[in-house]
This record gives structure tokens, sequence and C-alpha cells, in this order.
């Protein structure tokens, strides 16, 4: 059997630095992805992302004949909350593989396999538990781990499924349960290393990692503002600067950049070096090396002078003022309502 399989329903135009997330794919050979697009952009798909035309309407109806009573699935942005029945939803592209799991496409990945060796394959039935990398083993047992309820308070995959509210069912909500949690309380042997990538804080001028803790279940910002990466040849290097000990190169196995416009230079799937920084990707041809400390600097002087990242807070937050002003005026009527 193959290793794994990530699979990525996507719908709408697919972001423009796609270029950089297929070439960081094709340096992984022993992994696969499946996409699920209504785009037809014509992209240089590697051997191991395979491409399956297919649009929204038809992915509803797919993933509905799965189940006996009717889902909430109106938008694209709710298909994460069905991430954890693709094992099922997905069962005949599936089958060929040991694993299956779901990532993102904000993000860039290295050599894969030095992180997520075969022994730790072998050893757990679910690998990391973000919805930007996560996998499970593909067997009847664990395909259908989402049918629990939460042990704590019932909830369940069908309340998950139903309503149209977004339940973050794949990873780790504040107000309701997930597949995480449920899988935690079933005790699924899971292999955790947070340390292993990095999931970058939203809204922020500079890359600043966010690191995770699923025995608190907070997300803790960690103390290293200013970041950037270097894609080589396959390996992913996360570049900052330490007091003690100058500048800093360490492997990592993925980046994922979130929330966050992108711009990107000319890029080709035969791209060797490519550099990230907190507004774009610059691809590096020939042997030109990336000057690490040069794009250190102008990150930081980018985020002084044009902290844009702030400006797109400034919005979300009035966005969310006007969306509780709204609700309120609702339950006013509402009320207003029943007296008469």
């Amino acid at each position: 059997m193959k290793k794994a399989c990530f699979v990525i329903p996507y719908f709408g135009k697919l972001p423009a630095t796609m270029p950089a997330f297929l070439r960081s794919c094709s340096e992984n050979p022993d992994y696969s992805w499946l996409l699920v697009t209504d785009d037809r952009t014509e992209y240089a798909y590697p051997e191991n992302v395979q491409c399956k035309y297919c649009t929204f309407s038809d992915f509803v109806h797919r993933v509905q004949a799965c189940f006996d009573f009717p889902i909430a699935l109106n938008k694209p942005y709710k298909i994460c909350d069905f991430r954890a029945a693709f094992g099922i939803i997905f069962a005949e592209e599936l089958q060929e593989y040991c694993f299956w799991g779901h990532c993102d496409l904000d993000q860039y990945f290295g050599k894969i396999s030095r992180f997520i060796k075969d022994e730790i394959l072998d050893q757990y039935d679910k690998i990391l538990c973000l919805g930007h990398f996560t996998l499970f083993r593909n067997t009847e047992f664990i395909n259908n781990m989402y049918l629990n309820a939460d042990i704590k308070n019932g909830q369940g995959y069908r309340q998950a499924f139903s309503e149209e509210k977004h339940w973050i069912f794949d990873e780790w909500p504040e107000d309701n349960t997930s597949i995480n949690r449920i899988m935690k309380q079933q005790n699924v042997n899971t292999f955790y290393r947070h340390d292993a990538f990095c999931d970058l804080v939203p809204f922020c001028s500079c890359f600043q990692r966010y690191i995770f803790d699923h025995t608190t279940e907070k997300w803790i910002k960690e103390n290293i503002r200013n970041t950037v990466f270097v894609w080589d040849k396959g390996t992913l290097y996360r570049c900052y600067y330490d007091r003690d000990k100058g500048l800093v190169r360490e492997e990592t196995l993925y980046v994922h950049i979130r929330q966050r416009k992108m711009k990107m230079t000319a890029f080709s799937n035969n791209t060797e070096v490519f550099a990230i920084s907190p507004n774009r990707i610059v691809s590096h041809t020939g042997n030109k090396a990336v000057n690490a400390e040069s794009l250190l600097f102008k990150s930081k002087l980018r985020s002084l002078f044009f902290p844009d990242e702030l400006k797109r807070r400034t919005v979300l937050l009035f966005a969310y003022y006007r969306g509780a002003v709204r609700r309120v005026k609702k339950i006013v009527q509402t009320i207003k309502g029943q007296e008469v």
C-alpha cells in the first residue's frame, strides 16, 4: 500500500501561491495529495498531486449521500467540519493508502519523512492534530471514529454536520466538541510534536509562531518575533536571530501562513530555492543563495513602516462589531414580536 494521501476540497479561485505549494509537494514523492476543485487553471501538477475537477454542488451531493440526515454545507468554508469523515467520503480514492489526512493550501512543506518517520507511522493511529496537517490510519475503526459522541457533553457529528454554524470540528474549538477531543477520550494513539512545524500568528506584520499545547488546549505565542523561511531543494529552513547564537537556521516540517495576502515572483516547477517573507514568496534561480540576514532586516523594517496586517485586524474588528450590532437588533426585534 501507498503511504499517505492528503485530501483538499477547495472551491473558488485557487491561491496565487499555488506553484510554491505544488513545488513543495513534489519533493515528497512518498506522500500524495488529492485536490478536488472547480478551478481549471492550468498548473504544473507533479505526479504525486492528483487534481479532480468537480463543482461545489456535485461535491455537496457526494457528501450528503454518506449520511441519512440533511447536512448543512452551503458554503465551501463549512467543508472543514467534514474533514473527520473524509475517510468515508473519499473511501474509493483512499483505498490504496495506509493513512489519509487533510491540509491547507496556504502552507509549504519541507521533507515530511524526516519528521514523520516510518516507525512513527507504524506506532501511531493519528499523526498531529491541527487542520493544516493531520493524518489518520486508514482503517474502518479509525475512519468511523467521528461517529462517537463527546463523553463530557454529548455533542457529536450530527450537530456539527447539520448546523450552519462553523463548528471547527477538525481542530480545537472553545465552545463545542471536535474530532480531536473525541479521539482523545477514546484513547486513540496520537503522535504530537508541536515544535516540528511553524503555524504563524495571523494579523501580525512579522512572522511569529503559534504553538498549540494539546494537554491544556491553549495557544502560546513564541517569543521569537521575526522569522523568515527558505525552501532549498525540498528542505525548509526557519531563519531567525537568537541573542546568544546569532543567525539560526533550523529545519522545519512545514510553515502555515494563514489569513495573509502574499505576492509571488515568477515561478517554475524547476525552481530549486525560494524565500518566504511576510508579504511575498521570491524564487531564486541558479546557484544564487538566499541572504537570510537581509530578509530579516527587510521584514522588520517593513513591519515598522507598512503595518498592513494591523490595518486588516482593524477592518476585522469593525466587521465583528457590526455583526454583533446586527445580532442584538434581531434579538430585540424578536422580543418585541413575542410581546405583541
